[in-house]
């Protein structure tokens, strides 16, 4: 796919939405959001969405935390052979979106790739201030979320209390209960996420 650019001149369209997951050391919290949030987007249009995920203190090729591999088996997600990877420029520069696992990954992601600031956002932040933006109509997936990554940053707004709402909390080194609050918090986010891009929310916004 094709279009015309500001100067004319024709440029390929990309034929994913590239999203990008990013927290400390990717074993974590980052590759389970990535794999929940792609399998829902692949709901609603399989083969439009492109998920990722890094961390910004990775030790690249370090496999999955078993907590984590057990809680993405309950969800019918294998992580098994999946491997981490630091976080560089160009992937932050090169994905449309970029939701991270806390305000603290927000800010290194920021520090390492400055351009990457209006779309970088945590991921409980971006699921808080999507009911504020109505679907793109008319607009394909691919242009809706393009849309919206564009909109996004004129909605930010703080958070309430301490902020620690718009977190995703770190389990490592905890008790399997605060693996389970993690998974729970993400849940709720994509859960969100995904009802945005449902066709009903999609049809509300032609009106």
């Amino acid at each position: 796919m094709t279009r015309r650019d500001k100067n004319g001149a024709w440029a390929v369209m990309p034929s994913e939405f590239r999203i990008l997951i990013v927290g400390v050391r990717d074993t974590c919290r980052s590759p389970l959001a990535a794999q929940i949030l792609q399998r829902e987007l692949d709901d609603r249009a399989l083969g439009e969405f492109a998920v990722s995920s890094a961390g910004t203190q990775a030790v690249t090729g370090q496999p999955a935390v078993v907590e984590v591999l057990e809680l993405a088996a309950r969800r019918n997600i294998r992580l098994h052979g999946f491997v981490a990877r630091e976080l560089d420029e160009a992937t932050a520069n090169d994905a449309d979106l970029i939701l991270v696992m806390d305000r603290a990954v927000r800010r290194e992601v920021v520090s390492l790739a400055p351009s990457a600031l209006r779309k970088t956002f945590t991921l409980r932040e971006f699921a808080r201030i999507l009911p504020s933006i109505r679907p793109e109509r008319l607009a394909t997936p691919i242009g809706r979320w393009q849309s919206l990554a564009a909109l996004a940053p004129r909605y930010r707004t703080a958070p309430e209390g301490d902020g620690s709402d718009d977190d995703v909390i770190d389990p490592l080194n905890r008790p399997l209960r605060t693996f389970e609050r993690m998974c729970a918090q993400i849940d709720r986010a994509v859960e969100a996420i995904g009802y945005w891009d449902m066709p009903a929310a999609v049809a509300e916004g032609r009106r």
